[in-house]
């Protein structure tokens, strides 16, 4: 009997070619060329897989994100100017003397150029800065604050004469302390007050190019020139010169002045101004001749009585005393006294 072969499917045969196959090869020895090549080949770095899937940015994404970059660091050099600003304007004016009435060119140019960035509350810290070295919080005047009562909270500050109610008195005002204690006089407040009113709340960074409001600063004391100059060679008088004058109008001998003022209030007089009626007629659009037609002119006159008018004449039913809006009372009416008769049998009846 001829010996059988030995399956090559067998289990031992299996795993014994599965444990040669698995066994890692011996590397060869490289050789020279070899390891010259590997040597001049660099590493490649495999990159992480969250950078292989990342997209490319949006370029409209981007162009959002550089535009409030750019607003945030505008916002930004802006404030530091402003900053720089106030710092520069705490030392003003450049004279230890000079007149905030009547402040030098140089001084006054600076301040207008300075003060065009500025927010009322820009401007406010900038007296507060003031305040705190001691100094006028008019950037134009050189003196001191003032030092009130450090017990008293509040001050009475009594107004001129005749500024009380209709023209009387004098007005009374319960100011803070602190608000007086800013200023050396009320004349200083009034022109830096006068001088805030013309800054614009916009923030520098947000206004036009085309925007005036801020540009053109004015001084109070250059306004007033101007005002004066606007009214000079005019004759037609305010109400508030008529009213002055007659405050200090004489009432005795007549003078010169009584009669410019007598002048003045006959001027005052409503006129006839087809001009200005012309004007408004534009405004309201009853210029055009179209809109005219087919309107009726109409003229109220009072009704021309020719004669008196006559008495009323009492009619019969009137002697009882008529009736009240169509209601004729019980004892007017005819069979009245056949009712009360009525009226006593069932009274009558109700006792019984």
């Amino acid at each position: 009997m001829a010996d059988k072969p030995i399956l090559k499917t067998s289990i031992p045969s299996a795993h014994a070619a599965s444990t040669a196959q698995a066994r890692p090869s011996q590397p060869r020895p490289a050789g020279p060329m070899r390891q010259q090549q590997q040597q001049q080949q660099p590493p490649r770095r495999q990159q992480p897989p969250s950078q292989q899937s990342k997209p490319a940015p949006d370029p409209r994404h981007l162009a959002i994100a550089m535009h409030h970059a750019h607003r945030i660091q505008a916002q930004k050099d802006a404030e530091s100017l402003i900053l720089d600003r106030i710092l520069e304007l705490v030392s003003f004016p450049t004279a230890p003397n000079a007149d905030p009435a009547a402040p030098s060119a140089s001084d006054a140019k600076a301040l207008k150029s300075a003060l065009r960035p500025f927010q009322p509350a820009d401007y406010d810290n900038l007296i507060l800065e003031r305040n705190i070295e001691g100094l006028c919080g008019y950037a134009l005047c050189p003196r001191e604050h003032r030092k009130e009562d450090p017990k008293t909270k509040f001050r009475i500050v009594w107004g001129a004469k005749g500024s009380g109610a209709g023209g009387r008195g004098r007005e009374m005002k319960v100011v803070p302390k602190e608000k007086l204690e800013m200023w050396c006089s009320d004349e200083c407040a009034e022109r830096a007050m006068y001088v805030r009113v013309q800054l614009t709340e916009e923030p520098v960074w947000e206004r036009r190019a085309d925007d005036g409001r801020g540009k053109e600063i004015l001084l109070l004391e250059e306004a007033r020139a101007m005002k004066g100059g606007n009214h000079k060679g005019k004759n037609v008088p305010t109400v508030r010169d008529v009213v002055d004058g007659l405050r200090h109008l004489d009432m005795g001998g007549g003078s010169s002045r009584d009669a410019e003022m007598l002048e003045d209030m006959s001027r005052l007089a409503v006129s006839d101004d087809r001009d200005g009626s012309r004007e408004l007629a534009v405004e309201r659009g009853d210029s055009n001749p179209a809109f005219r037609a087919g309107r009726v002119d109409v003229h109220i006159v009072e009704k021309d009585q020719a004669t008196a008018a006559a008495a009323p004449v009492p009619r019969p039913e009137d002697y009882a005393g008529g009736s009240i809006e169509g209601y004729t009372p019980r004892d007017a009416r005819p069979d009245a006294g056949n009712a009360q008769d009525e009226d006593d049998d069932n009274d009558m009846l109700d006792m019984i």
